[in-house]
């Protein structure tokens, strides 16, 4: 059975796979609002956004879970999730210094 970790990832990288990816910044927000909801709360939406019935199976879920791709900028960072730092592998702009 899939921890609440796991979903609160995969239910993020559905979130950002409807944005079309996004600033770490817009991530770090998402990953913030999924970790606020209940347990029964993040089980509804999932299955929701993956098209089935609540309640769900837990080998159903596990299933459907697996098939998520999380993109990499979410799955680097484990477990602490985005820093909210800024980029410094190339020369900082202004706005950075």
């Amino acid at each position: 059975m899939a921890d609440r970790g796991t979903k609160e990832r995969k239910l993020v990288a559905l979130m950002v796979n409807d944005l079309g990816g996004g600033t770490e910044l817009e991530m770090s927000k998402m990953e913030d609002e999924v970790r606020g909801l209940s347990d029964e709360e993040l089980e509804s939406i999932l299955a929701e956004r993956l098209d089935l019935p609540y309640p769900v199976d837990a080998e159903v879920m596990d299933r459907a879970l697996a098939r998520v791709e999380e993109p990499e900028m979410l799955s680097e960072n484990r477990p602490g999730g985005f820093t909210g730092a800024p980029d410094m592998s190339h020369e900082p702009r202004p706005e950075e210094r």
